[in-house]
C-alpha cells in the first residue's frame, strides 16, 4: 500500500486541503492519504483556535469526500501539552503502520519553505519523500535546498484557506465555496470561530 501522511493544524480543514489530497493521490497513485490534524503545532502553539477534539472530526467529516482519505490520530496532542514535531510523528508511523516505502510526506509550499526552521529537519528528510503543494522551491532553475532532496511537486490552486473560513464563519459569511457541506455544518453547529461574547457589560 502506497500511503502519504498530510499533517496540519486543520483549523479547519477547508476544500484546499482536501484537492491537494486528492491531486497527491492522484499523481503519486496513493493509496491512502492520512489526513493528521496537529495537536499542538511547534510553530503556533497558541494559535488554534478550535480545539483539537473539534479539528479532528471536521477532518473525519471532509474525508468522507473520497474513500482514499483516511482521519488519523496520529499526531494527537501529547501528554503535558507538548508540542508535536514532524519528525516524532513520521518515526511513530514508521513504526506503528504497514505500508510500501517510502513515506509521502504531504506539505504546502509555504511550510516547505521553512523546512529549516523544523526540529531535525535532515532526519525527516531521510525518512520520507516529500510531496510539495505548489512549487516547492523559489525558481525553478535554482538548486534545491539539501533537505529537499526527495521533493516532488503537487499541482492544486484552490483559493480556499483556514483564515478565510474562520473569517467568514466569524462575520456569519457563506462557507460553502471554501469547505465540505458537513464541515460548514459542523461549524455552525458547534458556533466554531464565533465572536467571543462581550461578558464585560456596556
Amino acid at each position: 500500500m502506497r500511503l502519504a501522511l498530510f499533517g496540519g493544524t486543520f483549523d479547519p480543514i477547508h476544500l484546499g486541503h482536501v484537492e491537494a489530497a486528492l491531486a497527491a493521490a492522484d499523481a503519486h497513485s496513493l493509496d491512502r492519504v492520512l489526513v493528521a490534524p496537529c495537536g499542538v503545532p511547534p510553530h503556533k502553539r497558541s494559535a488554534c483556535r478550535a480545539p483539537y477534539r473539534h479539528r479532528l472530526r471536521m477532518v473525519e467529516l471532509a474525508c468522507k469526500e473520497d474513500s482514499r482519505l483516511i482521519a488519523s490520530g496520529l499526531d494527537e496532542p501529547r501528554e503535558g501539552g507538548a508540542p508535536n514535531y514532524s519528525v516524532d510523528t513520521v518515526e511513530r508511523a514508521l513504526a506503528t503502520l504497514r505500508f510500501e516505502e517510502p513515506l509521502r510526506f504531504i506539505v504546502g509550499a509555504d511550510a516547505f519553505s521553512e523546512i529549516g526552521t523544523w526540529r531535525d529537519a535532515e532526519r525527516v528528510a531521510s525518512l520520507v519523500e516529500f510531496l510539495v503543494v505548489g512549487r516547492p522551491w523559489p525558481d525553478a532553475n535554482s538548486p534545491s535546498p539539501p533537505t529537499a532532496r526527495a521533493a516532488r511537486s503537487v499541482e492544486c490552486a484552490h483559493p480556499a484557506s483556514s483564515s478565510a473560513v474562520r473569517h467568514r464563519a466569524k462575520i456569519g459569511g457563506t462557507l460553502a465555496d471554501l469547505a465540505p457541506p458537513d464541515v460548514c455544518a459542523y461549524i455552525w453547529q458547534h458556533a466554531l470561530y464565533r465572536p467571543e461574547p462581550n461578558t464585560m457589560g456596556p
